[in-house]
């Protein structure tokens, strides 16, 4: 058996690592904690998040070179954006998260990570955002006229369709 191909890095390392490359960025408001099973999650302002993500995958000592998942959750005051990223070189999964108000507009980060392409348009489909830098922001899964469906605001049933 052969050595690891990669080399693994404590939790702690990681969270110093990525702090002194945001802050080299000159990134202000962000934070960043292990958050339980999220594991490491860097909470951020939206219009940051480009930057912070491009960061993190050029990075040379800390590369995150695959999107992993990236989606939505209405949490009723706004719309909660994560980014699930892993850094193959070093075995570990980073999180990016930011908050955008509802009906707001969301600026694509395909440019960065190509697998973003299809989650960025069900994501602004499904929580009622506008998708900004796009290629291709056309509706993926509804036609035009239909509400957010994912919001809490929106309603599933219709009061004659509730039975007693």
């Amino acid at each position: 058996m052969g050595a690891s191909p990669y080399v693994q890095m404590d939790k702690q390392v990681l969270i110093d690592q990525v702090s002194i490359l945001l802050d080299g960025l000159g990134i202000g408001a962000y934070q960043i904690a292990e958050e339980g099973k999220l594991g490491i999650v860097v909470r951020a302002d939206a219009e940051d998040v480009a930057r912070i993500l491009k960061a993190l995958r050029s990075s040379t000592e800390l590369p995150f070179e695959q999107l992993i998942d990236l989606f939505g959750a209405d949490v009723r005051e706004r719309i909660e954006i994560t980014y699930r990223l892993r850094s193959l070189m070093h075995n570990i999964d980073l999180v990016v998260k930011c908050d955008l108000p509802y009906e707001d507009s969301y600026s694509s980060v395909g440019h960065i990570y190509a697998a973003a392409w299809l989650p960025e348009r069900e994501l602004c489909e499904m929580f009622g955002l506008s998708l900004l830098n796009h290629p291709n922001p056309k509706r993926l899964l509804t036609t035009e006229g239909l509400p957010p469906f994912l919001r809490k605001s929106t309603a599933i049933r219709t009061k004659e369709e509730i039975w007693d």
